[in-house]
């Protein structure tokens, strides 16, 4: 039994205390509500007599990123014909924070100013009240750090990519950037022969965290003995080679939990089919267990049903009980029927892969309906074609996951933001879903949205204003939007963020908006845009400036 290896790359701490203490006064708060609703009227008003509102001031927030891609140690082996890694691997970060301060920063020594860690601290360019950006080069772990505004819609994202051209990591390999937490949710990868996954768990606090482990494969929950509990120390990452702890899996969900401090974690994936490259991907964590989940940004190259390079969807019921989902598909066409994959049964505790074979050429959105709390995500497969000086024949493949997310109910004013690394190209796919899915019932309504780009500088370059129809997709280049500038950022609204508070109740009529970012690039060959992946929006939010509190008697 291999025990995880513990790496030197460091974090940098998030700024957990403040966030505990406006947890605590709103703990406070809520208590006190309940007690108060088994109190007399008069006890009650005496109680609201006695609240105040005290201001606070909003934490500092982190979004950790997944470390570049990279071979596991003592992979490269043979001769210089047969490499496993012929060429470097070039990899890059972007970040956008808007409605707050951030900076950038690297090394283990904690804050220095706010951001991005790595190496000597640089501050973002720009103003963070209206936008702040980056896009760099990046060797190792990154963690963008920000402080919204109270009371001011507050938007952070940053993401990672990695492009290599040739050898076992061919492929684009690109995840958003996501916060720590106690509990995490992770789908995607395998262990079979010929593929490896791997588990990365950082550390970004001053604590030590305890992190367990529950892999779920095609047989159910996988024993892991004494490989499924380890600890992570202040600053640091442990990284775990699934298959020396959970071998021969050929489907793989993880969840991550963690106990003493907040941590992220991600999966890379990579694979070869025999000496040929089968895809390099980064999976970060998706939406918790939930009934309604939705997976945005699943492109059909029009495989039939039993091609096994076609788009899968991929779902884990993880409860105790068996239960049955129901699967929309929605498409430039409208929603499209799966014959026979309509409604899949779902065993508790089994990973299932659901194939979205059959579909014509397009990106698609897939909502998953089910009895019970599941999760899940999506992956699809772009073929490339070998360099004319290659020894091996065959065709590569890369691949992209898309990871799940909450089906999203009715449309808010600000969608979020996806900060763009500068090693590819990027398409932003949208998807109007029904808050009523009845396979009966066609879908109705549309939405209208802002699609706005940004430079590294963040600096509006132009938008475009697209209406999205309930039960269809549709999309736009992100260089289309950026009048010859280059792209460091792309956020949707469904209105003018300063519109009035009419406007947004319009834009709650029409139905939610799921959207995500395709990305792009080239692997040097005659044929372009044969690596892909998939970015995941970061939601924006209103930071709170105050709460109410009052004191309760604990003992009545």
């Amino acid at each position: 039994m291999a025990h995880p290896v513990r790496s030197g790359a460091r974090a940098l701490v998030a700024g957990v205390t403040g966030i505990a203490a406006v947890a605590a006064l709103g703990t406070v708060a809520l208590l006190g509500d309940q007690w108060a609703q088994s109190w007399t009227g008069a006890e009650q008003r005496a109680v609201a007599a006695g609240t105040r509102t005290v201001a606070v001031e909003p934490a500092e927030e982190s979004l950790v990123c997944p470390p570049p891609v990279a071979l596991p140690k003592g992979a490269d082996v043979g001769d210089s014909q047969f490499s496993a890694s012929p060429v470097p691997t070039r990899s890059g970060i972007g970040a956008l924070v808007q409605g707050g301060a951030a900076g950038v920063e690297d090394g283990p020594q904690g804050p220095r100013t706010t951001g991005l860690d790595g190496g000597d601290a640089t501050a973002l360019t720009g103003d963070p009240a209206s936008g702040a950006g980056q896009q760099a080069a990046v060797d190792g772990t990154r963690v963008l750090r920000a402080t919204p505004v109270a009371d001011e819609v507050f938007g952070a994202s940053a993401s990672l990519a990695s492009v290599t051209t040739q050898g076992d990591l061919r492929g684009l390999a690109a995840a958003s950037c996501t916060s720590p937490g106690t509990s995490q949710w992770l789908v995607g990868g395998r262990t079979t022969v010929g593929a490896t996954t791997t588990l990365t768990v950082q550390n970004p606090t001053e604590r030590p965290a305890t992190v367990t482990l529950d892999v779920y494969g095609p047989s159910g929950k996988v024993a892991l003995g004494g490989g499924g509990t380890f600890t992570v120390a202040a600053h640091d990452q442990v990284t775990t080679r699934l298959e020396s702890v959970a071998p021969e899996q050929d489907r793989l969900a993880v969840h991550v939990s963690s106990t003493g401090a907040r941590v992220s974690a991600s999966l890379q994936r990579q694979a070869i089919d025999g000496l040929v490259p089968a895809g390099a991907d980064l999976v970060t964590p998706g939406s918790p267990p939930r009934s309604s989940l939705a997976v945005g940004g699943v492109v059909s190259h029009g495989e039939p049903l039993d091609d096994p390079h076609a788009p899968r969807l991929r779902l884990l019921a993880p409860g105790d009980a068996d239960t049955t989902a129901r699967i929309s598909v929605y498409g430039p066409s409208g929603e499209v029927t799966l014959r026979g994959a309509d409604e899949v049964d779902l065993e508790a505790g089994v990973v299932t892969d659901v194939p979205l074979g059959g579909l014509p050429e397009g990106t698609y959105a897939v909502v998953v309906d089910a009895q019970a709390p599941v999760v899940g995500a999506a992956r699809f497969d772009r073929p490339g074609q070998q360099p004319e000086d290659s020894v091996v024949g065959g065709t590569p493949y890369d691949v992209a996951w898309s990871r799940g997310q909450a089906a999203p109910a009715a449309a808010g004013s600000a969608l979020g933001s996806v900060a763009l690394p500068d090693e590819a190209r990027a398409r932003v796919s949208l998807a109007g879903v029904p808050p009523e899915r009845d396979p009966d019932q066609e879908p109705d309504g549309e939405q209208a949205v802002t699609v706005r780009a940004y430079d590294a500088e963040g600096a509006e370059l132009g938008q475009a204003e697209l209406t999205v129809a309930a039960g269809a997709t549709t999309g736009v280049d992100v260089a289309d939007l950026a009048d010859g500038g280059t792209p460091a950022a792309v956020r949707v609204d469904t209105s003018d963020p300063e519109a009035d508070d009419d406007a947004d109740d319009a834009a709650d009529a029409g139905p939610g908006v799921l959207w995500s970012v395709v990305l792009e690039a080239d692997d040097g060959t005659a044929e372009a845009g044969t690596l892909v992946a998939t970015l995941a929006p970061t939601p924006a939010r209103t930071a709170p400036g105050d709460v109410a509190v009052r004191t309760v008697d604990a003992a009545r």
